[in-house]
């Protein structure tokens, strides 16, 4: 069976998507993202999302490097590698709010828009939840690695 180089070399499939990331960020740099806490709206911009994205994907990379010289279950590595991915260029490019609208500037809106906008913050908050996720197939693959050697 021929791997590909997600099994091969997962460190440098995640570290050349980081410009990617940079890069999708950047043209949507007046975009916002509302996450809501309880009773507090965290309004953060798409640069600061990104940045902290790159961050999850540069340590998982460093992750990788490290332990390169042991094999794990490609399965896994695979998963982890393109769902984390998946996810930050899900939340890197089809999230946030758009500059100028109603709701971004905090002018009164109406009910349906209040809607869509709330829609729109529970799904980051879930793109966020499911990227948490799918890092925990990172420490599994590691934990298959120390055993397995």
């Amino acid at each position: 069976m021929r791997k590909s180089i997600i099994h091969t070399k997962p460190y440098l499939v995640l570290l050349f998507t980081c410009p990617v990331i940079g890069l999708i960020a950047w043209l949507r740099r007046d975009y916002a993202a509302d996450l809501q806490l309880y009773d507090t709206y965290y309004v953060l911009n798409m640069g600061l999302v990104a940045e902290a994205l790159i961050t999850v994907m540069l340590i998982a990379s460093i992750i990788y490097w490290l332990s390169r010289t042991r094999t794990g279950f490609p399965q896994l590595t695979a998963a982890h590698v393109l769902g984390t991915i998946g996810i930050t260029l899900y939340l890197v490019s089809a999230m946030g709010t758009p500059p100028q609208t109603d709701a971004a500037t905090w002018a009164p809106i109406s009910p349906q828009q209040y809607r869509e906008w709330d829609d729109l913050s529970t799904r980051f908050a879930l793109g966020l939840v499911t990227l948490g996720s799918i890092q925990i197939l990172l420490v599994a693959n590691l934990i298959v690695k120390w055993f397995k050697g």
